[in-house]
């Protein structure tokens, strides 16, 4: 026999560790499973009250088992729970994702999903008992299609990962109303607003609040410009980044990332906030190689502004809004504000700001005077 092919032959057998149930003075018994990993003694404890039967548990760690020796085929369909369907998903695919959605996604997982859903076979999800349990969520509508959406994907992946039949997913026959319904009403600010905001704050805020505003930035991509996104010979800036729960990453979407043109009121400004720059960064924090956290930021230095001019409760995307609805009641082409917005769609650019009064005005009264109500 060559050397090491014991070795070899023996990290290649299957194990499916021990399993034991364990005492507890105070009644809260564990069943106690330990395997070997590299030859090394692993363990891990799930509770009794989990798990009654002997039966039950084997059954719960089919897939650890499975994964243990690296033969994930070997789990039967009907022992696929939604529970370790979760599991694989925040292992797996969850740190693809950007980490504002991989800590939205883990967060209704581990507070909504698994507590529901832990030990339910993923062949047994019934569309009337998704129904009935997304009623009972106390969450936005909003929130429970999310919740519904994830549900949905945990049986895609199970079908992708080839631990159940590919069939027709039940959760598409579930429907949750509402969805679409914005529960926020948008506040539209008029620029002469924003122009006397943006003279009551004092540097970096009101720079901040000149570029959302002009470019109709979203704050994650305001926040994380550098210097160097800046032409001032062209008289353009390249968003290419965003800044978001404390990690730089690309833009939201490929048509987030373009150049835009740079007003010469914008530019003479930049020029000037730039003397004072001693970061790469336009916005820096005041420790370490990033931009400052702009949600502190508005809550600490213009939140306050804000309340004290009188104005209307409004956040960063508040600017966004405004200036959609600013372009829109110009000259501006459909194509061309969606490209302004940068936005993949038209549909997703007509969500956006809306038609203030004032400037609805002329032409309600150009209805009324055709219909010679005098």
């Amino acid at each position: 026999m060559p050397p090491g092919m014991g070795r070899e032959r023996m990290s290649q057998v299957y194990q499916r560790g021990s399993l034991r149930k364990v005492k507890r003075a105070n009644g809260n018994d564990v069943w106690e499973w330990r395997y070997r990993v590299q030859g090394r003694m692993q363990q891990q404890m799930l509770r009794v009250s989990d798990f009654p039967t002997k039966k039950a548990v084997q059954q719960h760690l089919e897939h650890s088992v499975a994964t243990l020796n690296g033969e994930t085929e070997r789990i039967l369909p009907g022992a696929v729970t939604m529970g370790m369907l979760a599991d694989r998903y925040i292992k797996e695919y969850l740190p693809d994702l950007a980490k504002s959605t991989r800590d939205t996604w883990e967060g209704v997982l581990k507070l909504h999903i698994k507590p529901h859903w832990d030990k339910v076979p993923a062949l047994a999800v019934r569309p009337m008992a998704v129904d009935a349990w997304i009623k009972t969520l106390p969450l936005s509508a909003s929130s429970k299609g999310r919740a519904r959406r994830l549900l949905k994907q945990l049986i895609d992946r199970a079908m992708y990962w080839e631990l159940i039949p590919i069939v027709t997913n039940p959760i598409k026959l579930v429907k949750v109303r509402g969805v679409m319904k914005r529960e926020k009403k948008i506040v539209l600010l008029t620029p002469e607003q924003v122009s006397t905001l943006i003279a009551a704050l004092e540097e970096p805020y009101s720079v901040m609040v000149m570029i959302s505003a002009c470019l109709g930035l979203r704050i994650e991509e305001t926040s994380a410009l550098q210097w160097g996104d800046i032409d001032f010979v062209t008289k353009r800036v390249t968003i290419q980044r965003a800044w978001t729960h404390g990690e730089v990453r690309e833009v939201k979407m490929a048509a987030s990332e373009a150049e835009l043109p740079i007003a010469p009121e914008l530019e003479e400004v930049l020029v000037s906030f730039r003397k004072t720059a001693t970061s790469r960064w336009l916005f820096p924090a005041s420790r370490g190689d990033k931009p400052r956290w702009t949600g502190i930021l508005w809550q600490d230095h213009i939140q306050p502004v804000v309340e004290e001019l009188g104005m209307p409760h409004i956040g960063w995307h508040t600017f966004r809004h405004s200036y959609r609805s600013w372009i829109g009641s110009g000259d501006a082409k459909l194509s061309e504000q969606k490209d302004m917005m940068r936005h993949s769609s038209l549909p997703m650019t007509m969500a956006y700001g809306g038609t203030q009064v004032e400037n609805m005005r002329p032409h309600v009264d150009a209805v009324a005077a055709r219909l010679r109500l005098r």
